[in-house]
């Protein structure tokens, strides 16, 4: 963090924006998708821990799971209830034993925050996605481990807001009458331009020959940037979608078949084997039956499934157990 702030710094210094992985819409599209979708989740279980297990709870294990690959939480008891809170900072110490680690956390407040020492590992849940066997303890987000694509997507934009951050405006032509400014006031009303226009002599229209027609045409500057910087940010962009699992069809721009298919892939592909290692943790911390399902969102691919319980029956299927299979049927 700290190497972070510095750079930041002296980029803010030198006038310049840095180029942050972490900061790009195409990283966003992606953490927004999970968190939303882990909000629509539905959860069974126990009462206590289906209340504790909120939309905004879930959300933010979706969204910190894709961002950061990791997010911990304090499971407190104090008040009555079960609470989960959400731990600002953490640190984690001791051997290879999940149930040996202790935890260092800060739990962040409108005014104040409180750290705990010292806290078992069983009264904490931590989320952890991309776990690498050198750091067990720690979670990783797609574009840590797919680093280049991060870098490419960050460095990218960046280009591409730099370019689109100068001045804009227009330049208008003037007879010289010998009153005009310096170059310099030139230079300042092309940075302060924002849209307007900007006078420059261009000549001695008085001695033009008596031609009395005057054609003012003005010259546009601002940003203009190439055609293969700003295709290289829609490829880099897609890398960092691969990255998260997620298809680009997810935010438009395709045929609705497309769409649909994205979501499916975005429901088995992403929310489902994120959701079981979240019960994973949910189960052997609370030592409880946890479950998340996302019977809403298969609505999505309920046209999919049609077609497969009918070639299933089709091929000589039972429809009882070709209706379990494409999923067509809730048990209560």
């Amino acid at each position: 963090y700290t190497d972070v702030l510095i750079a930041s710094l002296v980029s803010r210094a030198q006038g310049k924006s840095l180029a942050i992985p972490s900061a790009t819409a195409a990283l966003e599209a992606c953490a927004g998708t999970v968190g939303r979708g882990f909000a629509a989740s539905e959860v069974s279980g126990p009462d206590s821990l289906a209340r504790a297990l909120t939309p905004g709870v879930l959300e933010l294990v979706g969204r910190s799971l894709i961002r950061t690959g990791e997010v911990v939480f304090l499971i407190d008891t104090t008040a009555g209830k079960l609470r989960l809170i959400p731990a600002e900072t953490h640190d984690v110490e001791g051997g290879p034993y999940v149930e040996e680690w202790e935890y260092r956390l800060t739990l962040g407040g409108p005014s104040k925050t409180v750290t705990h020492e010292f806290v078992p590992a069983q009264s904490v849940l931590h989320f952890r996605y991309a776990v690498d066997a050198s750091t067990p303890w720690r979670g990783n987000g797609p574009i840590a481990v797919a680093n280049l694509a991060g870098k490419l997507s960050a460095e990218t934009v960046n280009a591409l807001a730099n370019e689109s951050s100068g001045p804009v405006g227009r330049l208008l032509g003037i007879p010289v009458d010998g009153q005009d400014a310096t170059v310099q006031a030139l230079k300042a009303d092309i940075r302060d331009a924002r849209g307007r226009t900007a006078l420059i002599e261009t000549g001695d229209w008085a001695n033009s020959g008596g031609d009395s027609k005057v054609d003012l045409k003005t010259e546009r500057f601002g940003a203009e940037p190439p055609a293969s910087l700003v295709q290289l940010v829609t490829i880099a962009s897609q890398e960092v979608y691969s990255a998260c699992g997620l298809n680009q069809a997810l935010w438009g721009g395709s045929q609705a078949a497309a769409v649909r298919e994205a979501w499916r892939l975005c429901l088995f592909g992403v929310l489902s084997p994120l959701g079981r290692l979240v019960e994973a943790e949910l189960q052997d911390k609370l030592e409880d039956t946890v479950t998340l399902s996302w019977q809403e969102l298969r609505a999505s691919d309920l046209s999919g499934r049609t077609r497969a319980f009918q070639s299933m029956v089709g091929g000589g299927m039972a429809v009882a157990e070709a209706v379990a299979v494409a999923g067509l049927m809730v048990e209560d």
